[in-house]
Protein backbone atom coordinates (compact mmCIF):
# COMPACT_ATOMS: atom_id res chain seq x y z
CA UNK A 1 0.00 0.00 0.00
CA UNK A 2 1.89 3.11 -1.22
CA UNK A 3 1.84 6.49 1.19
CA UNK A 4 -1.49 8.12 -0.39
CA UNK A 5 -3.18 4.61 0.13
CA UNK A 6 -2.45 4.25 3.56
CA UNK A 7 -2.99 7.84 4.49
CA UNK A 8 -6.77 7.37 3.10
CA UNK A 9 -6.95 3.88 4.86
CA UNK A 10 -6.40 5.74 8.37
CA UNK A 11 -8.12 8.55 7.47
CA UNK A 12 -11.31 6.49 6.91
CA UNK A 13 -10.38 4.20 10.27
CA UNK A 14 -10.16 7.07 12.36
CA UNK A 15 -13.58 8.53 11.00
CA UNK A 16 -15.13 5.21 11.74
CA UNK A 17 -13.55 4.54 15.32
CA UNK A 18 -15.34 8.28 15.66
CA UNK A 19 -18.75 7.53 15.07
CA UNK A 20 -18.62 3.87 17.06
CA UNK A 21 -17.51 6.20 19.50
CA UNK A 22 -20.09 9.17 18.91
CA UNK A 23 -23.20 7.05 18.56
CA UNK A 24 -22.32 3.97 20.94
CA UNK A 25 -21.05 1.38 18.79
CA UNK A 26 -23.44 1.80 15.39
CA UNK A 27 -22.07 3.35 12.21
CA UNK A 28 -23.22 3.82 8.94
CA UNK A 29 -20.95 4.19 5.44
CA UNK A 30 -22.46 7.37 4.57
CA UNK A 31 -22.19 9.22 8.07
CA UNK A 32 -18.01 8.02 8.16
CA UNK A 33 -17.46 9.04 3.90
CA UNK A 34 -19.14 12.42 5.21
CA UNK A 35 -16.64 12.49 8.52
CA UNK A 36 -13.90 11.45 6.64
CA UNK A 37 -14.94 13.72 3.54
CA UNK A 38 -14.77 10.66 1.14
CA UNK A 39 -16.84 8.64 -0.24
CA UNK A 40 -18.68 5.40 0.26
CA UNK A 41 -16.86 3.50 -2.75
CA UNK A 42 -13.54 4.05 -0.87
CA UNK A 43 -14.99 2.87 2.16
CA UNK A 44 -15.96 -0.45 0.39
CA UNK A 45 -12.39 -0.58 -1.58
CA UNK A 46 -10.05 -0.72 1.70
CA UNK A 47 -12.23 -2.43 4.05
CA UNK A 48 -15.15 -4.72 1.89
CA UNK A 49 -17.87 -4.10 4.17
CA UNK A 50 -19.22 -2.46 6.90
CA UNK A 51 -18.34 -5.69 9.05
CA UNK A 52 -14.21 -5.48 7.78
CA UNK A 53 -14.63 -1.73 8.43
CA UNK A 54 -15.21 -2.61 12.58
CA UNK A 55 -12.81 -5.66 12.40
CA UNK A 56 -10.20 -3.19 11.47
CA UNK A 57 -10.96 -0.46 14.07
CA UNK A 58 -10.88 -3.09 16.86
CA UNK A 59 -7.84 -4.41 15.28
CA UNK A 60 -6.37 -1.07 15.60
CA UNK A 61 -7.63 -0.72 19.12
CA UNK A 62 -6.08 -4.23 20.63
CA UNK A 63 -2.55 -3.16 18.37
CA UNK A 64 -1.31 -1.02 21.69
CA UNK A 65 -2.31 -3.90 23.81
CA UNK A 66 0.02 -6.48 22.02
CA UNK A 67 2.91 -4.35 22.21
CA UNK A 68 1.98 -4.12 25.91
CA UNK A 69 1.95 -7.88 26.58
CA UNK A 70 3.82 -9.12 23.23
CA UNK A 71 6.19 -5.88 22.77
CA UNK A 72 9.39 -4.34 25.08
CA UNK A 73 6.91 -0.80 26.17
CA UNK A 74 7.60 -2.95 29.80
CA UNK A 75 11.32 -2.49 30.31
CA UNK A 76 13.04 -5.90 30.35
CA UNK A 77 15.81 -4.95 33.16
CA UNK A 78 12.69 -5.00 35.91
CA UNK A 79 12.62 -8.06 38.10
CA UNK A 80 9.99 -10.31 36.79
CA UNK A 81 7.10 -9.40 39.59
CA UNK A 82 7.68 -5.41 38.95
CA UNK A 83 7.54 -6.19 35.47
CA UNK A 84 4.39 -8.85 35.33
CA UNK A 85 3.10 -6.00 37.63
CA UNK A 86 3.61 -3.01 35.26
CA UNK A 87 2.27 -4.76 32.60
CA UNK A 88 -1.23 -4.90 34.57
CA UNK A 89 -1.06 -1.51 35.17
CA UNK A 90 -0.31 -0.50 31.69
CA UNK A 91 -3.11 -2.74 30.73
CA UNK A 92 -5.71 -1.47 33.03
CA UNK A 93 -4.26 2.18 32.24
CA UNK A 94 -5.19 1.55 28.32
CA UNK A 95 -8.50 0.35 29.07
CA UNK A 96 -9.87 3.41 31.20
CA UNK A 97 -8.61 6.06 29.33
CA UNK A 98 -9.17 4.81 25.08
CA UNK A 99 -12.63 5.86 24.64
CA UNK A 100 -13.39 3.23 22.68
CA UNK A 101 -13.27 0.54 25.55
CA UNK A 102 -16.35 0.70 26.67
CA UNK A 103 -18.01 -0.25 24.04
CA UNK A 104 -15.58 -3.13 23.35
CA UNK A 105 -16.53 -4.37 26.71
CA UNK A 106 -20.01 -3.63 25.85
CA UNK A 107 -22.30 -2.81 23.32
CA UNK A 108 -19.66 -4.42 20.63
CA UNK A 109 -18.73 -7.45 22.56
CA UNK A 110 -21.65 -8.96 21.10
CA UNK A 111 -20.28 -8.84 17.36
CA UNK A 112 -18.82 -11.69 15.33
CA UNK A 113 -16.24 -9.73 13.89
CA UNK A 114 -14.85 -7.98 17.60
CA UNK A 115 -15.17 -11.54 18.82
CA UNK A 116 -12.77 -13.12 16.19
CA UNK A 117 -10.44 -10.69 16.75
CA UNK A 118 -10.48 -11.11 20.58
CA UNK A 119 -10.19 -14.57 19.93
CA UNK A 120 -6.79 -13.81 17.81
CA UNK A 121 -5.98 -11.40 20.38
CA UNK A 122 -6.40 -14.01 23.76
CA UNK A 123 -4.84 -16.97 21.69
CA UNK A 124 -1.31 -14.63 21.33
CA UNK A 125 -1.78 -13.98 24.85
CA UNK A 126 -2.09 -17.06 26.29
CA UNK A 127 1.14 -17.97 24.01
CA UNK A 128 3.11 -15.52 25.49
CA UNK A 129 1.27 -15.35 29.60
CA UNK A 130 2.28 -19.35 29.78
CA UNK A 131 6.15 -18.17 28.72
CA UNK A 132 6.40 -15.60 31.22
CA UNK A 133 4.34 -17.93 33.66
CA UNK A 134 7.32 -20.84 32.99
CA UNK A 135 10.24 -18.44 33.45
CA UNK A 136 8.25 -16.99 36.92
CA UNK A 137 8.73 -20.14 38.13
CA UNK A 138 12.44 -20.70 36.90
CA UNK A 139 13.17 -18.03 38.27
CA UNK A 140 11.35 -19.21 42.02
CA UNK A 141 9.25 -16.56 42.12
CA UNK A 142 5.94 -18.49 41.14
CA UNK A 143 4.82 -21.91 42.53
CA UNK A 144 6.05 -24.57 40.29
CA UNK A 145 3.47 -27.19 40.94
CA UNK A 146 0.81 -24.52 38.58
CA UNK A 147 0.58 -25.47 35.30
CA UNK A 148 1.11 -22.47 33.14
CA UNK A 149 -1.01 -22.84 30.51
CA UNK A 150 -4.05 -23.40 33.38
CA UNK A 151 -2.94 -20.74 35.41
CA UNK A 152 -2.61 -17.70 32.94
CA UNK A 153 -6.13 -19.19 31.14
CA UNK A 154 -7.66 -18.23 34.76
CA UNK A 155 -5.84 -15.27 35.13
CA UNK A 156 -6.48 -13.56 32.38
CA UNK A 157 -10.15 -14.84 31.97
CA UNK A 158 -10.38 -12.56 35.59
CA UNK A 159 -8.34 -10.05 34.47
CA UNK A 160 -10.25 -9.06 31.39
CA UNK A 161 -13.78 -9.42 32.77
CA UNK A 162 -12.37 -7.81 35.90
CA UNK A 163 -11.87 -4.55 33.52
CA UNK A 164 -14.69 -4.63 31.76
CA UNK A 165 -16.51 -4.43 34.66
CA UNK A 166 -14.74 -2.01 36.01
CA UNK A 167 -14.98 0.83 33.08
CA UNK A 168 -18.56 -0.38 32.67
CA UNK A 169 -19.33 0.61 36.29
CA UNK A 170 -21.25 3.70 36.86
CA UNK A 171 -19.10 4.03 40.37
CA UNK A 172 -15.94 2.48 38.98
CA UNK A 173 -12.50 2.55 41.20
CA UNK A 174 -9.72 4.09 40.13
CA UNK A 175 -6.57 3.16 38.03
CA UNK A 176 -4.81 2.24 41.30
CA UNK A 177 -7.53 0.49 43.53
CA UNK A 178 -8.14 -2.01 40.48
CA UNK A 179 -4.85 -2.09 39.82
CA UNK A 180 -4.04 -3.47 43.84
CA UNK A 181 -7.22 -5.42 43.95
CA UNK A 182 -6.24 -7.35 40.48
CA UNK A 183 -2.66 -7.71 41.70
CA UNK A 184 -3.47 -9.17 45.09
CA UNK A 185 -5.95 -12.01 42.97
CA UNK A 186 -2.64 -12.53 41.09
CA UNK A 187 -0.17 -13.02 43.34
CA UNK A 188 -2.41 -14.99 45.46
CA UNK A 189 -2.94 -17.63 42.71
CA UNK A 190 1.25 -17.69 42.04
CA UNK A 191 1.82 -17.31 45.69
CA UNK A 192 3.90 -14.54 45.07
CA UNK A 193 5.79 -11.97 47.52
CA UNK A 194 4.46 -8.66 47.75
CA UNK A 195 6.54 -6.14 46.09
CA UNK A 196 5.61 -2.64 47.24
CA UNK A 197 3.89 -0.18 44.45
CA UNK A 198 6.34 2.72 44.43
CA UNK A 199 8.85 0.77 42.46
CA UNK A 200 6.68 1.16 39.61
CA UNK A 201 4.45 4.14 40.34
Amino acid sequence: MNDKKMETYLRLLAAAEQELIANNGYLEISAIAQRANSSAGLIYYHFGSKTGLIAAVVDQFYEPLRKIALGDSIPVELEWQEREKARTKAIIDYFYHHPLAPLIAGRLAREPEVLDIERAHVAALLEQGTRNIAQGQKLGHICSTLDPQITIAMLMGGLRLAIDQAILAQEKLSNAELLEQLWQLISNTLKLQPIPITQIA
